[in-house]
């Protein structure tokens, strides 16, 4: 359960700011202007970068052009991944994409330019507020209309504190490459953590995504016969990592990512989980702990772990204290869940200043990363409520601030709103003999399934609903629960639920899914507190829905 301020947005119009011609768009880079420190009391900068977003290729003509001694340097457009050779959508011939860093405050103007031929786009900044600027968001249809092959669209904000990302909004794209770092500094003096670090560096940010060896088109609605699985191949470390070809019991030779240290000195960490699967992701630093601060860009109150579990769209920073042994550490990424059979492993590298890779001559197996007995934040087997000495429940984190609104927490919300989530599986004939279009995933090759909120499956609307809401009226759902018209049953419509300016809303999500995977909300545009979390002992789990949890919740057995 998570509870929210929620308010209606206030349509403001923003015209492109003339001066904005005045500045010099630049690819972001190390040099980039912005990437400064942060100080009290200094005025808030303007930054503005040029995205070309285009259809690109791994281990491409300019790896041939640009380092053939094998030394890869940030201005060679040459992408390598994992060393496997495939197409993909890139922006500024990058993967991940440019990292966004600025100070908190700081005006962002992001000129989008979509070079790809068929496709449209949008970019969404993933956990920025949009406060006043919520055309800006980038949900096609939702926010805006998307960004047409040789187009150009602006986006700018005022960034909030924290560790964030963008990617595409559009389809499946995000699997193939649209997905980069934003990151918004206070000045020490203002940061809740600072006494806890010394060094909280641009290059200290670590982006992880799922990577396949396909485009993400062959893989969904999903094949039969040949390639039926839509798990990833590999996992990616800012861009870079190997692959086991398993069949062949060959490894690729790419470069590892490196994260320099010295001695001594305690490091901030930003750990950004740009997956798109429905597989989770631990990490671990062999030979050190981790001090976690913040998740999803708030701030909570320290806590010190050995591995961190994550799903897709999850935020960490931690404090990692280099006061090990001066040499050559590695640092372990593995994806559980789905990913599980597969053995899905990735690794980085953390190097102390004056060291030698002698340490590195044994590499962690998969299979050791599961018997890690140390303590594991949001360790998957976790049932919240019955934490042990290996794992710890993320609802257990305490924030770091106080809350200054204590209207947030009155017992009565002014809405409540209970969202169950929910598959329905089709035969064959259901789908394909009737003149039906449902959208659907193929599930293992037999299985074919939609997935449902409130017995609703979402259809974007004909027009965007924050500019043209009137213009969308009648692909609105039904707020009674009925089947909208021309429908009898198992319906996609756009839904929307209307609540109050400035009213308290508490959100009851209800997993009805009966399977042990795992899936990751998130809500645009706002923070939230999470006043509960759990399945209470006497629930009737075969009877999961919002009617029945309704009458559990009224009866006060939900507790917060």
């Amino acid at each position: 359960m998570v509870q929210s301020r929620f308010s209606f947005l206030v349509l403001l119009t923003f015209l492109c700011n003339a001066r904005s011609q005045d500045f010099t768009a630049q690819l972001l880079k190390p040099g980039h202007e912005c990437v400064r420190e942060c100080k009290e009391g200094e005025s808030p900068m303007f930054c503005h970068y040029k995205f070309t977003v285009e259809l690109y290729q791994t281990l491409g003509a300019p790896c041939d052009l640009c380092h053939p001694d094998d030394k890869f340097t940030s201005k060679c457009p040459c992408i390598l991944a994992d060393g496997f050779e495939r197409t993909l959508l890139a922006v500024n011939k990058m993967l991940p994409a440019p990292s966004i860093q600025v100070c908190a405050g700081d005006r962002i103007v992001v000129d989008v330019t979509n070079a790809m031929e068929g496709y449209d786009t949008t970019l969404h900044w993933h956990g920025l507020r949009q406060k006043n600027t919520q055309y800006f968001d980038g949900v096609p249809m939702i926010t805006q209309c998307p960004i047409s092959a040789g187009q150009t669209f602006r986006y700018q904000m005022i960034t909030n504190e924290g560790t964030y990302f963008y990617h595409t909004h559009s389809g499946l794209q995000k699997f193939d490459g649209i997905e980069g770092s934003v990151i918004a500094r206070l000045p020490r003096s203002q940061d809740g953590a600072a006494h806890l670090f010394d060094y909280d560096l641009p290059e200290h940010v670590v982006f992880v995504n799922d990577w396949m060896h396909t485009h993400i088109e062959s893989k969904f609605p999903g094949l039969r016969t040949r390639s039926t699985a839509q798990q990833p191949k590999s996992l990616l470390i800012n861009g870079k990592g190997r692959w086991t070809d398993a069949s062949a019991g060959n490894t690729t030779t790419t470069p590892l990512e490196v994260f320099n240290v010295k001695k001594g000195y305690r490091y901030r960490f930003r750990m950004i989980n740009s997956m798109t699967s429905a597989c989770t992701l631990g990490m671990r630093v062999i030979g050190h702990n981790l001090t976690v601060i913040t998740t999803d860009g708030e701030l909570v109150r320290p806590q010190v772990v050995d591995a961190i579990h994550s799903s897709a769209g999850e935020r960490y920073d931690f404090i990692l204290h280099a006061d090990q042994e001066a040499g050559e550490y590695w640092i372990q990424f593995w994806a559980t869940g789905l990913c599980l059979d597969d053995q899905i492993q990735q690794l980085a590298i953390l190097k102390y200043e004056g060291s030698d890779s002698t340490k590195l001559a044994v590499v962690p197996t998969y299979q050791e990363a599961l018997n890690h007995t140390g303590l594991a934040l949001n360790y998957p087997l976790t049932t919240c409520g019955h934490d042990t000495t290996h794992g710890l429940c993320l609802a257990h984190l305490r924030s770091g601030y106080e809350i200054d609104d204590k209207e947030l927490l009155k017992e009565k919300p002014d809405v409540k709103l209970y969202l169950n989530y929910t598959l329905t599986s089709y035969a064959a004939e259901e789908l394909f003999q009737n003149d039906s279009h449902r959208t659907y995933a193929v599930f293992g090759g037999t299985q074919y399934v939609q997935a449902f909120v409130n017995g609703y499956s979402f259809k974007f609307p004909p027009s965007p609903l924050l500019s043209q809401y009137q213009d969308a009226k009648h692909s609105i759902c039904p707020t009674d629960g009925s089947n909208p018209p021309g429908c009898s049953g198992n319906c996609s419509c756009t839904n929307v639920f209307n609540v109050p300016l400035n009213s308290i809303v508490e959100i009851v999500m209800i997993d009805g899914v009966d399977l042990a995977d795992v899936h990751s909300f998130h809500l645009h545009g706002y923070t939230f507190k999470v006043v509960g979390m759990g399945t209470p002992a006497d629930l009737n789990v075969t009877a999961c829905n919002s009617n029945n949890i309704r009458e559990f919740d009224e009866a006060g057995k939900l507790k917060r």
